[in-house]
């Protein structure tokens, strides 16, 4: 992913509210650049028979659950 000014402007503002310190230009592209690349590596997309398993398998835990308080 191309960053761009606009991307940079809004992360320094972004950091600012959130953290209460000032970023220079490249800080703020390094920073944005190691979080962009994070998120690319941890978010992938699930298909609908993922969702469904997981939706299964968290009734099933939950199921145990109520039955193991019993």
């Amino acid at each position: 992913m191309k960053l761009v000014e606009s991307d940079i402007k809004k992360f320094k503002e972004l950091y600012i509210k959130y953290f209460n310190i000032k970023l220079n230009d490249a800080e703020a592209r390094t920073k944005l650049s190691l979080l962009v690349r994070q998120m690319e590596i941890v978010y992938q997309p699930i298909t609908e028979k993922q969702l469904a398993e997981l939706f299964e398998r968290d009734e099933k835990k939950r199921s145990d659950e109520a039955n193991n308080k019993r």
